[in-house]
């Protein structure tokens, strides 16, 4: 098993801007446990995530920002997480997290479920794949968030 540390916070911003109180803030705690070890995710690659207190000694640092953040942090553009390849800093995007993606066909509990399960990949090294055949699951660092294309929806990080 490879055990890896995980911290979580929510941005200010986005705390103000969703409401979110102390109670909240331990919700997203749950929600990252549950994805990170979920039968569906890196666990079937022997990855076990543990949440830690102390943001120091750390292996993944793990943000609910907002897309201006991710924007300054990744360069990326409006409503799109990102992760370090091979990196420690994660950041998912709030306006997803709350919202989801159609172009996915996921619900939101499974598209969030996706979202840090494609996003932690690429802290372990994965890099993007496409859809692999009609009818075929979409892999899980597709970037499903875009669109599926001929793929069907998948959360399942072996597909």
């Amino acid at each position: 098993m490879i055990h890896k540390t995980f911290f979580s916070k929510i941005d200010d911003d986005v705390l103000k801007k969703y409401k979110i109180y102390n109670t909240g803030e331990r919700q997203f705690d749950f929600y990252l446990m549950s994805y990170l070890n979920s039968p569906n995710g890196w666990s079937q690659q022997g990855y076990f995530f543990e949440p830690i207190s102390e943001s120091t000694k750390v292996d993944i640092y793990i943000t609910l920002s907002s897309s201006e953040t991710i924007m300054k942090k990744c360069g990326l553009p409006s409503k799109l997480s990102c992760a370090e390849l091979n990196g420690k800093y994660l950041y998912l995007n709030a306006d997803r997290w709350f919202g989801g993606s159609k172009k996915s066909k996921l619900s939101l509990e499974d598209y969030r479920e996706y979202m840090v399960s494609h996003e932690i990949g690429h802290i372990l090294g994965h890099e993007h794949k496409k859809c692999p055949c009609k009818g075929c699951r979409a892999p899980i660092m597709m970037q499903q968030t875009l669109g599926i294309d001929k793929c069907i929806p998948n959360i399942n990080v072996k597909g």
